[in-house]
């Protein structure tokens, strides 16, 4: 089963979907929001640029290797989009999946993002031929470490990196499927 057709999947408070051209003002507010957007791979775009983005992963095909998918993560009683969840398959042949992550400042520090991600590693390795995911940070961004930590990933390796023209270290952390499944404190549908 594909996660596309796993969308939308609730949490106790959350909504995972696809994107919708309604989303673009939510959007564009913490992803132009520099301190949202200070650790990133991506960088902020115009509107023009961000309802291309949208209107592309409304339609895109999920679990082509070597590119990038993102799910909408929204409040489940209003449907606000409060930040998204990448997704990219490896094209190496290692059933291996990279996940990436942003959440609105409003929506920090509540344990969204942690319910979030719970959720996205549930439907990975159910919904998936995925064995391994890897969250890939800026060894600076304390919250992302956080977050990875208390969801079970182990850090596996550090890497010297270019980020935005500067010289950093990244932070690898990793999660297999068996490890997960016998370890995971809290169920995505129902949260503690």
């Amino acid at each position: 089963m594909a996660i596309a057709a796993s969308l939308p999947q609730e949490t106790a408070r959350l909504r995972l979907r696809r994107f919708r051209g309604t989303d673009l003002d939510l959007f564009q507010a913490y992803r132009c929001d520099p301190a949202v957007s200070r650790y990133q791979g991506w960088s902020a775009m115009d509107d023009a640029g961000a309802a291309a983005f949208i209107d592309a992963m409304a339609t895109a095909r999920f679990g082509v290797p070597g590119e990038w998918f993102q799910i909408a993560v929204a409040e489940k009683d209003a449907d606000e989009l409060i930040g998204d969840i990448g997704v990219c398959i490896r094209d190496d042949g290692t059933r291996t999946a990279e996940i990436g992550f942003s959440i609105a400042p409003a929506a920090q520090g509540r344990g969204i993002g942690t319910e979030a991600v719970i959720a996205i590693l549930a439907l990975l390795f159910d919904a998936r031929d995925i064995e391994r995911v890897e969250g890939i940070t800026d060894a600076r961004n304390v919250p992302s470490i956080r977050l990875l930590e208390r969801i079970g990933m182990r850090l596996i390796r550090d890497q010297d990196a270019v980020y935005k023209g500067e010289m950093c270290m990244e932070h690898v952390y990793a999660i297999e499927r068996s490890p997960w499944a016998a370890t995971a404190t809290v169920n995505p549908r129902n949260p503690r």
